[in-house]
C-alpha cells in the first residue's frame, strides 16, 4: 500500500460515503459533527509522529465521503411539494431535447421559480423530469416555459428484489416528476441559461442536431446524435433491442469506450505526427507532450456530448490516466484509477449508486486485472517480460492487435457478467463476437468521420456533408453486423438473478479463481466460497421445487392484478399480469420478470387471464414469450386491441394450448391443490365473438378458486355488482373463501353484501395503484370490509403481500407498510 497510497484512501472514501447513505439520521446536527471531527483531525497532523499520519488521512478521507454524502441529502422544496400531490405554476429552462412517444413529451427541467397568485414568486434551483400528454409544443435546451403543472412523487413497484426507481432517479437529481395536461398550456418564456459551460455546448450542438436531421435517414440520424452528441432521447426500444441482445448497448451512450477510443486514436497520431521532427524528438518527450494535446480533444468531445454523466466520468478517467503519463507514472494503473474514481465521487458521491458507474470502473477492473493474463495466453508472439515481442511480419501484427482487443473484450464481459446479471437479468452469449466486429467499425470509422464531420461544418459544409456520408456507411455496417448477431435465437438468455449476497460470494470465487496461483489462501478461499455457493443453490433448489406449502404472492404492479401462486412442489400459475393503458411501459419485462428471476424462477406452467383489459393482460405478453407457459387460461373472449392480438400471438405461435371454460368444467389438481372455475358458465361462452375495447368485461372475468388443507383463495377478477349477484345464485356456498382477492381494486360498485356474506373471508387483498385516478379503493367498500371483520391488505400500501398456507394457518409477510386492519 506504501507505493500505492490512493487505493487504501479511496477505500476510506468510499467507506464514509456508504456509512453516511445508510446512516439514519442526516440532518444538519450529523454533518456539523462530521465537519467537527474533520477539522480536529486535520489540526492533529500537525502534531502526529510520522507513522500516525497514514491512518489520520485515512480517518480524514472517510470523514469527508461521509460530509459530502450527508450534503445530498437536503431537502427538496419540490419534493415537499409533491406530497400534497398539489397543482402550481413552474417556471424553468428545458435541460435536453424533449423525448417525444406518440402523442407524448418528456424532458428535463431546470425548475428556477414556483409562481403563486398575488404573491412573491419562490425562487429555486431544482430539476423535475417533465412529462406533457397532448400536443407538445417543439421544444429545444435553453428554452425558458412557465406552466402550471401536477407535481408527483416517483414510486417504486415494491416487490422483493425490485429495481429501486426512486433511488434511481433522485441519484440522477431529479426532486419529482411534473405532468401537464395539455401543450396548450406551456407559455414560451424566451431564453433561459443553461449556464456557461451549458450554454457553449448547446451553441455548438444545435446547428449539429439540425444538421444531422437535415442529411441523415431517420434511425441513422438517432444513432448519429447518441453516438456523437450523446442524445438518447429517439433511441427507440425497437432501436436498442438489437444492442442489447449482442452485448453492444455500452456503445449507445458516449462512455468509456467512445472517449478512450478517441484520447488512443489522436495520442496514437499526435506521436505519428511529432515524430517528424528530429528537433522535437530530441527535446521533448514525444508521449508526456502527446498526452498534453490529447487532453484537450478529450476535454471538446465531452463537451459535444453535452457533458452528459457518463461522458463527465469517462472524461475524467481519461484524463486521469493522461495525466499519469505526463508525471511519468502510467505503470500504476491502479492509482491512476483510484484518483478518478475519487474526483468523480466528490463531485457527486451518489454516483457510487449509479449503474453506470459501477460498470464503467467496474470494466477498467477487469481489463486491468484479467486482461493481462487473458493477453498472455491469446498472443502466441509474447514473450518474457522486458523483451520487446519478436514479430516477423504483418499477419503476425495484426494477430498481436486482435489478441489484445479479443482479451480486452473478455476481461470486461467475464468481469461484468455478475453485475450484468444482477442488473438487467439477461445476459449476451454474443457479446465477446459482437464487440470484436462493431467497436473496430466504431473506433475507426464512424467516431473519426462523425467528429471531421462536426470540426469541418462550420467551415466547409460540402466537406463535412462528405465525411458525414462516409460515418452514415459505417453506422450502416454497423446495424447489420449487430442484427445479424441479435437474429440468434440463442443470442441472450433471461437468467435467475443473484441477490446481493450472492453477488458477493460471486465476485469472491472470480478473485480467488484467478489468483490461485502459488497463493494457498486462495485455494482455501476458492473452496470454502464453492461450498457456499453449492449450500445457496441446495437452498433455493427446495425452496422452488421441494416447498410442502401454498405460496400466494400478490404483486404490486400499479393499478392492475397480478398474483403468482407457487403450488407445493415446482408448479406455478400466473393469474393476470398487469400493464396500464396508452402505455409503452412493459409491465412483463420491467417488474414481472425481475420478480420471478429475483425468486429463481424460470418458467411458468400455467398463465390464466381473467379478462382481456390491460390492467390485467399487457403484462402477460412478455411472460408468455420467455417462461415457456404449458397451458393459457381465459374466459373466451376477444378484443379487437393491439395488446390482445400480440398476446394471442404469442400463444399461437409457441403452440401454447388455451383453456376455456368449457374445458375447465370440472375441477383440476395441481399438487394436491383443488382448482375451480366458477364463472363465466360454458354455455355462456362467447369465444368467437369480437367486442370493441370499449365495452365492459369485468362482469364476464374468470373466477378461480384455489383449496388447499383447509384453506381456500378467490380470484374474482374485475367482477362488479351485476356479475356478483349471478355468482351468488349460481355457485351460493361454493364461494366460501379465507382469501379473497377484492373485485375490481376496491371499486364502490364490487364486494356487495350479499357477495361478502357468502364468501366470508379472513383476508381481504386489495391490488390498486398508490393515488391512482379512480380513487380506489372506495371508502364505502373500506367501510364494507371492516364491517365483514376481515384484515385488509393492500398493494399500495403493503407493496407485494404473500400469503403461505401452513398447517392449515396463513401467514402474511408484506413488502413494506401496514395492513388496513
Amino acid at each position: 500500500m506504501a507505493r500505492r497510497p490512493l487505493v487504501p484512501l479511496l477505500a476510506a472514501f468510499l467507506g464514509g460515503i456508504l456509512t453516511a447513505h445508510s446512516f439514519p439520521a442526516k440532518g444538519d446536527f450529523t454533518t456539523l459533527a462530521a465537519a467537527g471531527i474533520f477539522t480536529i483531525t486535520l489540526a492533529g497532523l500537525l502534531f502526529l509522529r510520522s507513522s500516525l499520519k497514514f491512518p489520520a488521512f485515512l480517518v480524514l478521507f472517510y470523514l469527508a465521503g461521509m460530509i459530502l454524502d450527508l450534503q445530498q441529502h437536503r431537502e427538496s422544496v419540490l419534493a415537499g411539494f409533491a406530497k400534497g400531490r398539489p397543482r402550481i405554476i413552474l417556471e424553468g429552462v428545458v435541460l435536453e431535447p424533449p423525448r417525444c412517444d406518440d402523442k407524448t413529451s418528456k424532458f428535463p427541467l431546470m425548475v428556477e421559480q414556483i409562481i403563486f397568485p398575488r404573491t412573491t414568486p419562490l425562487t429555486l434551483h431544482e430539476k423535475v423530469l417533465v412529462t406533457i400528454y397532448r400536443d407538445p409544443p417543439g421544444l429545444a435546451p435553453g428554452d425558458r416555459i412557465r406552466f402550471p403543472a401536477g407535481l408527483r412523487s416517483f414510486r417504486n413497484f415494491n416487490n422483493p428484489g425490485g429495481f429501486d426507481y426512486v433511488s434511481y432517479m433522485e441519484n440522477r437529481g431529479f426532486a419529482c416528476s411534473a405532468s401537464v395536461s395539455n401543450g396548450r398550456f406551456v407559455v414560451p418564456m424566451g431564453r433561459g441559461s443553461l449556464g456557461f459551460v451549458g450554454d457553449v455546448a448547446e451553441w455548438a450542438r444545435r446547428p449539429l442536431r439540425e444538421f444531422f436531421r437535415a442529411h441523415l435517414l431517420e434511425e441513422q440520424q438517432v444513432l448519429f446524435r447518441a453516438l456523437i452528441l450523446g442524445e438518447r432521447q429517439d433511441l427507440t426500444a425497437e432501436v436498442r433491442e438489437p444492442f442489447i441482445r449482442s452485448g453492444l448497448g455500452h456503445v449507445l451512450a458516449v462512455s468509456g469506450l467512445h472517449i478512450g477510443l478517441i484520447a488512443w486514436l489522436f495520442f496514437k497520431l499526435t506521436i505519428r505526427v511529432l515524430s517528424f521532427s528530429y528537433r522535437l524528438t530530441l527535446k521533448w518527450d514525444l508521449r508526456r507532450a502527446a498526452a498534453l494535446m490529447t487532453a484537450l480533444p478529450v476535454i471538446l468531445y465531452g463537451g459535444l456530448a453535452g457533458f452528459q454523466v457518463s461522458a463527465q466520468r469517462a472524461m475524467i478517467m481519461v484524463l486521469a490516466y493522461l495525466f499519469s503519463l505526463v508525471i511519468k507514472r502510467e505503470k500504476e494503473v491502479w492509482s491512476t484509477l483510484a484518483l478518478a474514481a475519487m474526483v468523480v465521487l466528490a463531485i457527486n458521491p451518489h454516483a457510487l449508486f449509479s449503474i453506470s458507474f459501477q460498470f464503467s470502473f467496474g470494466a477498467v477492473v477487469g481489463i486491468l486485472w484479467l486482461g493481462p493474463r487473458l493477453h498472455e495466453r491469446l498472443n502466441p508472439f509474447q514473450v518474457s517480460e522486458g523483451k520487446s515481442p519478436k514479430i516477423r511480419s504483418f499477419f503476425a501484427s495484426i494477430s498481436l492487435h486482435f489478441s489484445g482487443l479479443t482479451a480486452v473484450s473478455i476481461a470486461a464481459t467475464l468481469f461484468l457478467a455478475p453485475l450484468t446479471v444482477f442488473y438487467f437479468h439477461r445476459i449476451s452469449l454474443v457479446a465477446i463476437p459482437a464487440n470484436l466486429t462493431v467497436v473496430p467499425l466504431l473506433g475507426f470509422w464512424i467516431l473519426p468521420s462523425g467528429l471531421l464531420a462536426a470540426l469541418f461544418f462550420p467551415f466547409l459544409p460540402s466537406v463535412s456533408i462528405l465525411f458525414l456520408a462516409l460515418a452514415s456507411r459505417g453506422i450502416d455496417w454497423a446495424m447489420r453486423i449487430t442484427e445479424f448477431w441479435a437474429r440468434f435465437s440463442w443470442a441472450d438468455l433471461w437468467v435467475i438473478t443473484p441477490n446481493l449476497f450472492e453477488l458477493a460470494v460471486l465476485y469472491g470465487f472470480l478473485f480467488c479463481l484467478f489468483s490461485i496461483k502459488g497463493r494457498k489462501w486462495a485455494k482455501v478461499s476458492l473452496v470454502a466460497l464453492g461450498l457456499l455457493l453449492v449450500a445457496d443453490a441446495g437452498y433455493w433448489i427446495h425452496r422452488t421445487r421441494f416447498n410442502p406449502d401454498l405460496k400466494i404472492t400478490f404483486l404490486d404492479v400499479g393499478q392492475g392484478n397480478a398474483a403468482l401462486i407457487q403450488f407445493p412442489g415446482k408448479e406455478r400459475m400466473l393469474i393476470d399480469g398487469g400493464g396500464f393503458p396508452r402505455s409503452s411501459f412493459n409491465m412483463g419485462k420491467m417488474v414481472l420478470a425481475p420478480f420471478l428471476l429475483r425468486s429463481k424462477i424460470r418458467r411458468i406452467d400455467y398463465l390464466v387471464l381473467s379478462h382481456p383489459q390491460s390492467d390485467h393482460m399487457n403484462g402477460l405478453r412478455f411472460i408468455a414469450s420467455h417462461f415457456h407457459p404449458r397451458e393459457f387460461w381465459y374466459n373466451g373472449d376477444r378484443v379487437k386491441t393491439p395488446s390482445f392480438a400480440e398476446l394471442m400471438g404469442i400463444i399461437n405461435k409457441r403452440r401454447i394450448p388455451i383453456r376455456l371454460p368449457s374445458d375447465l368444467t370440472s375441477p383440476r389438481n395441481i399438487s394436491g391443490v383443488r382448482i375451480e372455475i366458477l364463472h363465466p358458465e360454458p354455455e355462456g361462452q362467447q369465444n368467437q365473438a369480437s367486442f370493441p375495447p370499449s365495452r365492459d368485461l369485468n362482469n364476464r372475468s374468470l373466477v378461480v378458486k384455489l383449496s388447499y388443507e383447509g384453506i381456500s383463495c378467490l380470484f374474482p377478477g374485475d367482477i362488479e355488482e351485476e356479475g356478483e349477484k349471478v355468482l351468488v345464485s349460481r355457485r351460493g356456498s361454493r364461494l366460501r373463501s379465507d382469501i379473497l382477492l377484492v373485485p375490481h381494486h376496491g371499486s364502490r360498485a364490487s364486494c356487495t353484501d350479499g357477495f361478502l356474506r357468502e364468501v366470508n373471508p379472513r383476508v381481504c387483498v386489495i391490488s390498486c395503484g398508490s393515488g391512482n385516478f379512480f380513487g380506489f379503493p372506495h371508502p364505502e367498500l373500506l367501510r364494507r370490509l371492516m364491517r365483514a371483520g376481515c384484515r385488509i391488505l393492500r398493494t399500495d400500501r403493503s407493496g407485494a403481500i404473500v400469503l403461505e398456507t401452513a398447517g392449515g394457518r396463513i401467514q402474511a409477510m408484506l413488502q413494506k407498510g401496514m395492513d388496513e386492519k
